[in-house]
């Protein structure tokens, strides 16, 4: 018959985990994810070129939703290098919304599960919309689809848009 020194003893030599490490430990793994380059559609026929910093905007967009979702620990968050030079030469023949599913392809190759593609939509200088998208690489289905609207065409209302988007998605992960 074990004492209650000996089984004092034995507790002692189990490691000890805290209850955080142990929801961790017992949680499935997270799906990987593949972020997408963002794409505009500007039908505002302003005058003055911005392609410059839309350019900077879209590329911010893509990566504050990288981040702000990986930092979550909603995803695993792959890394877009493994497939940078495949994704420029598809750029430089199409957009990603018209490549018939290579985002597909590009995420399967990165090693991802879903993969995130977004697209915003210019109108005037007042009103734009941001579409994002979710897709499970396996079979091609559409998981998750959100547009919404957003005022300004400025570096703030972008980030308040993305923002938008990663509180969204957090609340109601698609899997």
């Amino acid at each position: 018959m074990i004492g209650r020194r000996e089984l004092l003893g034995l507790a002692l030599l189990l490691p000890l985990v805290p209850p955080q490490a142990a929801s961790a430990l017992a949680e499935e793994p997270r799906r990987r994810l593949l972020v997408l380059d963002f794409e505009l559609i500007d039908t505002s026929n302003e005058p003055v070129d911005q392609s410059a910093e839309h350019a900077k905007r879209l590329a911010r967009a893509r990566d504050d939703i990288s981040t702000g979702l990986g930092a979550r620990r909603i995803y695993d968050v792959v890394d877009r290098a493994l497939i940078a030079s495949d994704l420029d030469a598809i750029l430089k023949q199409t957009y990603i919304r018209t490549c018939n599913g290579c985002e597909l392809s590009l995420a399967g190759k990165a090693g991802a599960d879903i993969v995130l593609t977004g697209v915003v939509n210019k109108v005037s200088t007042l009103i734009l919309s941001m579409g994002v998208s979710i897709a499970r690489v396996s079979t091609g289905e559409l998981i998750y689809r959100q547009g919404f609207d957003f005022r300004g065409d400025n570096d703030q209302s972008w980030a308040r848009a993305t923002k938008f988007f990663v509180d969204r998605i957090a609340r109601d992960p698609p899997v």
